[in-house]
């Protein structure tokens, strides 16, 4: 089992020497350099499995493709898979069969491509809602400063003068609540300011990301 196990890392390093090679042939325009790798990695491959198959066939392609970018993209992800349900494959198997499980399924490219899309998609969405909650956030921590600002500068101001104004007497009880009062207001504004600025920030990140 041992054997086996070093056989197929031995394999899968081969396979990603083969990968290098033959992306860097498809970048130089070298096409018999790409026909050479491509029937190494055939002669690698099971040639009755469909998605090995569909490996071979998208690296013939580099040397006529178009998008050569697009397909090295698919070829990268293809290997990849490939590469990962061996690994797989090979983690079960260093372990005792009772330990063992199910046989690790490979993921095909198909399968693959569409769950990255949907996980895009999703991810577009989420930003969208937190662009908006966001907003909500700055809208909501502005009201609570203007608030603040507008609604209680002039009685602030003005108990201000009573209790600096020594000509009035102002008990203990007066004291303390205005001292109260003062660091509460001060302390909520202080909040959302930051809370203002906290979501500023991250509205605006959302906002150049998109």
């Amino acid at each position: 089992m041992e054997n086996v196990t070093q056989e197929r890392a031995k394999w899968r390093g081969a396979m990603r020497a083969l990968a290098d090679a033959l992306i860097k042939a498809a970048r130089e325009g070298n096409t018999k350099e790409v026909e050479r790798q491509c029937a190494q990695l055939a002669l690698n491959l099971n040639p009755f499995d469909a998605e090995d198959k569909a490996l071979v066939e998208i690296a013939k392609k580099f040397s006529e493709a178009t998008d050569l970018d697009g397909h090295l993209i698919e070829f990268t992800d293809r290997m990849a898979l490939l590469l990962k349900h061996d690994w797989e494959r090979a983690k079960r198997e260093a372990h005792p069969w009772f330990f063992r499980g199910s046989e690790p399924r490979r993921v095909p490219y198909c399968e693959f491509k569409a769950a990255v899309g949907a996980t895009i998609a999703a991810g577009k969405s989420k930003s969208s809602w937190s662009l908006v909650a966001y907003f909500g956030m700055l809208a909501f921590s502005a009201g609570i400063m203007f608030f603040l600002a507008a609604g209680l500068t002039e009685p602030f101001q003005e108990l201000v003068k009573i209790f600096n104004d020594a000509k009035i007497e102002k008990p203990m009880g007066a004291w303390v609540q205005f001292v109260f009062w003062s660091v509460l207001c001060g302390s909520i504004w202080s909040a959302a300011y930051l809370w203002f600025k906290g979501s500023e920030k991250k509205f605006l990140d959302i906002w150049f990301s998109k």
